[in-house]
C-alpha cells in the first residue's frame, strides 16, 4: 500500500498558502470553494504570495515599536523640607531664671527640638558663658551666682523642688524664644570653687543622682569633718564615691581639675580627691601632659597678662568616664586659672562625653 503522508503534508502546506492568502486579502477575481481545494493538495507547492503592504506596514510599527525606550513611572515628587527646631531661636540675649542667667552659647544647636542643659554654680558669667562655647558643649548654660561660700548653694538646693522648678523654667523659656517643641535630654552640673555646695547637695538626693548625666569640678572638691573630729562627714564623701563608680562604669561622666591649695577647717581638693580615688579603688599617676591656654575675649581684665599662663600639670587618673587631673599652685592666682582655662582641661571631656 502507498503512504499517504506525503499527500497529507501536501494539503498542510495547501491549508496554510491559502490562510496567508486569506490574510493579505484575496486577489481580485479569485474564488475559493473546497473543490479547488483538493487539486491544490495533490499539485506542486506554489511559491508564497509576497506579503501585501498592509502586512508590511504592521511589521514596520512592530519594529518602531520595539525600539521606543522601556515605559517607567514618574517619579514621586521631593517632600518638602522640614525646618529646623532652631530656626527661629532668639539668642541674642541672655534669659534671667530662678536667680540664674540662662544663656545660649553659638555651640548649641537642635534640629528636633531636643536640648541638653548645663547648671554652672559660680563664677564670672561672661567667662563661663564664653568657655562653653570656645569648648564647642552643646547645649543651653544656666549659670547661678548666689554668693560668697559654699552655704549658699547647699541651702538653694537643700529642697529637690529647687531644681525641678529651674528645668521647667528653662522649658518655658525655650518655647518662649522659639524652639520648636523643646524637650529636655541630658542634665549636667558644673561648678568652680564654692559652687561645689550646690553640685553636693543635688548628688545627694536619690532621684536628681539618678538624672544627672555629667557632673564637672573645677578646683571645687572638698569635704568637712564631723564637729570636733577628723572624721570625714560621709553625707559630703559618700556621694561623690556614688557618682564615680557609676562614671568608672561609663554610666556617667565625672571630670575632676584641682590644684594643691591648702585649707583650714576641712579638706582641700587635693585629699578629698584622693579620699574618693581609695573609696574606688583607684590611684593617680604622675603626668607632664597639660593642655594650652585659650584664648577668649572674656579673660582679659581677669588676671594680670603676666599671670596668663597655663596650669601646670601634675597628676592624673582616668577610668571609664572618670577622670581626674591635678595641677600645680596653692594660690588666688591658681585657683582662678582653673576657671580661665575651663575649656582646655575639664569641659573637653563633656564634650566628647555628650558626642560619642
Amino acid at each position: 500500500m502507498r503512504s499517504r503522508l506525503p499527500l497529507v503534508l501536501a494539503g498542510l502546506f495547501a491549508l496554510a498558502a491559502t490562510a496567508l492568502t486569506l490574510a493579505s486579502g484575496p486577489r481580485p477575481g479569485a474564488r475559493f470553494t473546497a473543490q479547488a481545494l483538493v487539486p491544490a493538495a495533490r499539485a506542486e507547492l506554489p511559491s508564497p504570495a509576497p506579503p501585501s503592504l498592509s502586512a508590511l506596514s504592521a511589521l514596520s510599527a512592530l519594529s518602531a515599536l520595539s525600539a521606543l525606550p522601556a515605559l517607567t513611572a514618574p517619579s514621586p515628587p521631593a517632600p518638602p523640607a522640614i525646618e529646623r527646631a532652631d530656626a527661629h531661636l532668639i539668642r541674642r540675649f541672655r534669659a534671667p531664671l530662678a536667680g540664674g542667667l540662662l544663656t545660649f552659647p553659638p555651640s548649641f544647636a537642635s534640629e528636633d527640638g531636643r536640648y541638653d542643659l548645663v547648671l554652672h554654680f559660680n563664677g564670672n558669667t561672661d567667662l563661663v558663658e564664653e568657655s562653653y562655647g570656645h569648648a564647642g558643649v552643646n547645649a543651653v548654660v544656666m549659670i547661678l551666682n548666689l554668693g560668697v561660700g559654699s552655704g549658699v548653694y547647699e541651702d538653694r538646693f537643700e529642697d529637690p523642688a529647687a531644681f525641678a522648678l529651674i528645668l521647667a523654667r528653662v522649658q518655658s523659656v525655650l518655647t518662649a524664644r522659639g524652639l520648636r517643641s523643646p524637650r529636655l535630654g541630658r542634665v549636667a552640673v558644673s561648678g568652680w570653687s564654692s559652687g561645689y555646695g550646690g553640685v553636693l547637695k543635688l548628688l545627694g538626693q536619690d532621684a536628681l543622682f539618678e538624672k544627672l548625666d555629667a557632673v564637672v569640678l573645677l578646683d571645687a572638691i572638698h569635704c568637712g569633718y564631723k564637729p570636733g573630729t577628723k572624721i570625714l562627714r560621709p553625707d559630703q564623701l559618700e556621694p561623690m564615691r556614688r557618682f564615680a563608680r557609676k562614671a568608672m562604669e561609663g554610666r556617667a561622666l565625672l571630670s575632676i581639675a584641682h590644684s594643691e591649695i591648702a585649707t583650714i577647717g576641712y579638706l582641700d581638693a587635693h585629699r578629698t580627691t584622693d579620699a574618693v580615688l581609695e573609696g574606688v579603688g583607684l590611684r593617680r599617676g604622675w603626668t607632664t601632659t597639660g593642655q594650652e591656654m585659650p584664648v577668649l575675649r572674656t579673660m582679659v581684665g581677669v588676671l594680670p597678662r603676666a599671670q596668663m599662663v597655663p596650669l601646670t600639670p601634675l597628676t592624673e587618673v582616668h577610668q571609664g568616664e572618670l577622670h581626674v587631673r591635678g595641677y600645680d599652685g596653692n594660690g588666688p592666682i591658681t585657683h582662678m586659672l582653673h576657671l580661665v582655662q575651663m575649656s582646655t582641661t575639664a569641659l573637653p571631656d563633656l564634650v566628647r562625653y555628650w558626642g560619642r
